[in-house]
């Protein structure tokens, strides 16, 4: 092994060892990173040369990380995190800023309630709502950009991961309901299956969303190919206005669908056997996550 060189080594560098041990691919890092492949293979080079060891190794069509990679990732994202985390600690200086990744269906379950614990209590917190996929708003946390994440993590994305620096604490468990307008012909049927589902027009998030890989794997549970849905949209808002007013059907949290129950109407069919667990999720490493947590699970109780 060669002596490291980690007095050259930079927080972008860093951020792309995170991202590629994250996604798996390099084609895939460099699209996420705005990067030609072949600028990404080199900047993976040059990453490597400065540790003086392979990080990474070819394994079918993606990448996999060496021995010495699952070795040192812990510590890349404690570094990235508290990077992240830096302006947060200035910008905090009088009333501390919590930043909070969370999935749209959140905003009507947990979230208000958390957002109310947070500016009420005997700390007082400045929280900033931020919205993405499960697979950004995971990054962002590791890498110190938002303090906590609110929602629910599709295995394939928690798998992939060296998930030791997080914590975690489940808040309720989520179903996933399919909706129809109120005057939708199957909105009258006792019960269906999936492959009647299967005839209809969809409107669903994209494929990255935890609900649509929720509703494709109930599908191919059953045996039938997954629809391919006639409109994407990036909210369960946006979809269940739709619905409302079409022939569409679409999937999404259960609470959501009924919030809109006097516009739409969930069908007899169930998505998936096993709720999902939506979880407040924060980097043990991050003092101020910790303490934010530590205020929220102390006031459930």
């Amino acid at each position: 092994m060669n002596h490291p060189r980690l007095d050259q080594l930079r927080v972008k560098q860093l951020r792309f060892l995170s991202l590629l041990s994250s996604l798996g691919s390099l084609a895939a890092t460099a699209e996420h990173l705005a990067m030609t492949p072949s600028a990404a293979s080199m900047m993976l080079k040059e990453v490597e040369s400065l540790f003086g060891v392979k990080l990474f190794r070819r394994q079918g069509r993606g990448m996999a990380l060496t021995a010495h990679g699952q070795a040192l990732m812990p510590r890349c994202q404690t570094v990235l995190g508290e990077v992240g985390a830096m302006g947060t600690t200035l910008q905090g200086a009088v009333v501390p800023t919590v930043r909070i990744g969370a999935f749209p269906h959140t905003a009507v379950t947990v979230l208000p309630d958390i957002v109310k614990k947070l500016i009420n209590g005997p700390t007082v917190w400045r929280p900033r709502i931020v919205e993405g996929r499960a697979e950004q708003l995971l990054q962002m946390l590791l890498h110190g950009e938002i303090d906590l994440l609110l929602g629910r993590l599709p295995s394939r994305v928690a798998d992939a991961l060296d998930l030791d620096e997080l914590a975690q604490h489940v808040l309720y468990q989520a179903h996933l309901s399919v909706v129809s307008a109120r005057n939708h012909p199957l909105a009258g049927q006792r019960k269906l299956d999936f492959a009647e589902l299967a005839k209809w027009p969809w409107i669903l998030p994209d494929v990255q969303s935890t609900t649509r890989m929720g509703l494709m794997e109930a599908f191919l549970r059953h045996g039938i190919t997954p629809p391919v849905p006639t409109v994407e949209s990036p909210s369960f808002l946006y979809s269940l206005s739709v619905v409302a007013h079409t022939d569409l059907l679409t999937c999404c949290a259960q609470a959501a669908a009924l919030q809109s129950h006097h516009q739409t109407c969930i069908l007899p069919v169930t998505v998936a056997k096993d709720p999902m667990p939506v979880s407040l999720v924060w980097r043990k490493a991050s003092v101020e996550a910790q303490r934010a947590a530590d205020h929220l699970m102390r006031s459930e109780h």
